[in-house]
């Protein structure tokens, strides 16, 4: 019954019950069979179903709101007496940006499996509101920044690992073809590639002289993976905003040339997300420890290599 209520949390928060399925760890048909069930034995309609969405029923918010809060706890009583084994061994469940998934968490479990063969990992490559990520252990996600920027008012701890200079940059060739933008203004008349899991999505944002200036900018393409813009940028589809680390190879090599030069640019961010958690897991605290320690490691080799200066950190507690 307990697993049959918490399924049904993760179909309300999702509004489908396939991707519910998914993140569950069963199949749609189980998911759909255990709903049916719950419905059931409880005499009540809970959800209401469309071919484009589930919704909750008034009991099944009722059911909702009460059982979600309650959920928090129990999951924190499973945490106190796992915790008092301290072993560390279990499932981490991380949900992170592509870019950030191939060039660091890789190579970070990979190492992390050797040295603590009892865990094992589920990765989410996507692109999402970290506000809404309710099943899973840490997110990854990557944010456009600017001097006075306020973050979002968010329940979960925010912890920085990555900050660099944004780079708007396009090829050559797109440049002969449609000449170069020399103001933040000329980019509403040029073809713009924008990823919207960035801050302010099409709005970017350039300063100079302690003024700035917010544009929207043409929607040309829209992705949330860094490199597929890259690479669209790379083959003259339009001018891209892109960390200086993904690009600069390019930048050297000049099959990238950089635009607006004379304006300081957004800074790209990528921030672990996780819940506040009264009894976190030890298996989480160790790996996010192990994660933070890598992620400065290998991001001072990477700035040092690209001739950038050490990272700024934001320090936040938890």
């Amino acid at each position: 019954m307990l697993d049959k209520v918490v399924f049904f949390l993760h179909v309300v928060r999702n509004g489908s019950l396939s991707e519910a399925a998914k993140q569950y760890g069963i199949s749609a048909s189980a998911g759909s069979r255990w709903l049916n069930e719950l419905e059931e034995s409880m005499g009540v309609c809970l959800l209401k179903r469309t071919t484009r969405k589930i919704s909750p029923t008034q009991a099944g918010q009722r059911l909702y709101d009460r059982f979600n809060l309650i959920n928090g706890e129990i999951n924190d009583v499973f945490n106190e007496v796992q915790n008092l084994s301290n072993e560390d061994k279990g499932q981490i469940r991380i949900a992170s940006t592509p870019l950030f998934a191939k060039h660091y968490l890789s190579q970070i479990i990979g190492e992390y499996v050797q040295l603590h063969p009892s865990i094992n990992f589920v990765v989410l490559e996507t692109a999402f509101e970290v506000d809404h990520v309710h099943e899973v252990d840490f997110a990854i996600r990557a944010n456009a920044t600017y001097r006075g920027f306020q973050d979002k008012d968010s329940l979960l701890v925010k912890r920085s690992l990555i900050r660099e200079p944004l780079i708007a940059c396009c090829s050559p060739k797109y440049i002969a073809q449609y000449g170069e933008p020399r103001l933040p203004e000329q980019l509403k008349q040029h073809f713009c590639l924008y990823a919207t899991t960035l801050v302010g999505g099409n709005k970017w944002i350039f300063e100079q002289h302690g003024e700035y200036n917010s544009v929207e900018i043409a929607q040309t393409v829209e992705a949330d993976d860094s490199e597929i813009l890259k690479n669209i940028a790379l083959a003259g589809g339009g001018i891209a905003y892109l960390p200086y680390s993904l690009v600069s190879e390019e930048l050297n090599n000049g099959r990238l040339q950089a635009v607006l030069k004379n304006y300081v640019s957004s800074q790209f961010e990528l921030n672990l997300y996780f819940k506040p958690r009264k009894y976190m897991p030890v298996r989480c605290v160790n790996f996010k420890d192990y994660l933070v320690e890598r992620v400065e490691e290998m991001d001072r080799i990477n700035k040092k290599a690209l001739g950038l200066p050490d990272p700024i950190r934001i320090r936040v507690t938890g």
